[in-house]
């Protein structure tokens, strides 16, 4: 019964009724909006992260990672590398060798991570190989090439096949240097990476650094990313003299992200909320101002204090209701269309590859938004109706009944 009169009765002024639900339904639109652009660029970051340089899982000699010195090898690498390609779970893995040297153009030189790489194995795991803008991605025939980011060569002021000198410390210790011809430039998202990143063919680089057939680092990228805690768990059984690292412990600034943005985001939404519930809270005030005589009149044939109470609680109850869904409803199909095309921000490209951001985002839901902010805005719905309520139980009735 008490059900039947709060929903007359939200319906009796139509239109403010319908701003209160506009409201809602606008205020939640806009806080789970906000939560998937910002998952969608928290996920985009994290993936090309993870195809550009960081891979699933990797391994490593364990003094290898501390100074990056040529002589911490990966022991049996070869034999690990073949084993690795015969694993169902994984769906590509790269061996590489790395250095860290100079990188020199006739005009001007710069530090570098030089990683020498097998290029059909490189291609399973990262993405550079797609994100070539001009040249190739290395040529069977053609030896000492090099792969560098645009972001380099502009500092280097090189072209594509200008010629470059690799200057780094080689297994023994002798100062080395070699000449590389440029055979294409790549552009990724991570400008940062772009400039201190170079790639050259294994066959080329080895023999300069005298590491024969070792390996310094195998990568690792899985059919299901999912799964990466238990391969790493089961690789470090069976390599228990390596290194073996996921994405996260390689770079934990990537896994902090993720909780940051969920904080960043509660933390918006519910500012979002705060200011829904003020606005709610001054409807309802209005709405039992107006009602004085009727919740005299109800007092006076014997409701109690406490049904008043509670109608009124359910009046804007109902009200947040009905606005849930529509804005549930609103999320679902803006997001859905904008997850195909996505959200251009190319104006700002250059600020966004600093950290490692695309020109387009994708946003994107998490099922496990919705039950939290359902749950917040409930309790938004809650805390509004209560001064609305308290303030209809001070009426009089034989005051508020003779209210005009």
């Amino acid at each position: 019964m008490l059900f039947k009169v709060a929903w007359r009765n939200i319906w009796r002024n139509k239109i403010r009724s319908l701003v209160v639900i506009a409201s809602v339904a606008v205020g939640l639109f806009a806080g789970m909006f906000m939560m998937a652009f910002f998952w969608g660029m928290a996920k985009q970051e994290i993936g090309s992260a993870v195809e550009i340089q960081l891979s699933h899982i990797q391994m490593h000699n364990p003094s290898f990672t501390d100074d990056k010195d040529v002589n911490f090898t990966i022991e049996k690498g070869p034999q690990v590398l073949d084993q690795l390609k015969k694993d169902q779970r994984i769906a590509g893995v790269s061996g590489r060798i790395i250095s860290t040297g100079m990188i020199s153009s006739s005009s001007t030189a710069f530090g570098t991570e030089i990683h020498g790489i097998v290029p059909a194995d490189e291609a399973q795991v990262s993405c550079i190989s797609k994100n070539i803008t001009e040249g190739n991605y290395f040529k069977e025939d053609k030896k000492n090439q090099i792969v560098i980011g645009k972001k380099l060569a502009e500092k280097l002021g090189v072209k594509l096949h200008s010629k470059i000198v690799l200057t780094f410390q080689s297994k023994n210790g002798d100062l080395t240097a070699g000449s590389f011809r440029i055979a294409g430039i790549f552009r990724s998202n991570n400008s940062a990476f772009d400039e201190s990143t170079v790639f050259t063919n294994m066959n080329d680089l080895a023999p300069l650094l005298g590491t024969g057939a070792d390996l310094h680092e195998i990568a690792i990228l899985l059919k299901d990313p999912l799964m990466t805690e238990t391969v790493t768990a089961s690789l470090r059984k069976s390599y228990p003299s390596l290194l073996i690292q996921p994405w996260k412990e390689l770079s934990p600034e990537m896994d902090m992200l993720t909780g940051l943005f969920d904080q960043l985001m509660y933390i918006i939404i519910g500012i979002i909320l705060l200011a829904l519930m003020f606005g709610i809270i001054n409807t309802m005030l209005m709405a039992v101002l107006e009602r004085q005589r009727e919740f005299g009149v109800l007092m006076a044939i014997g409701m109690n204090k406490p049904r008043i109470f509670f109608m009124v609680m359910m009046e804007s109850m109902l009200l947040t209701c009905v606005g849930l869904p529509a804005g549930i409803l609103m999320t679902l199909g803006t997001v859905a269309w904008l997850a195909k095309k996505g959200i251009d921000l190319s104006a700002f490209s250059q600020a966004l590859s600093e950290y490692g951001f695309g020109n387009i985002i994708y946003p994107e839901l998490q099922s496990s938004m919705f039950m939290p902010v359902i749950i917040m805005t409930a309790i938004t719905a809650v805390l509004s109706a209560i001064y609305p309520a308290i303030k209809a139980l001070q009426f009089k009735p034989a005051v508020a009944i003779h209210k005009l």
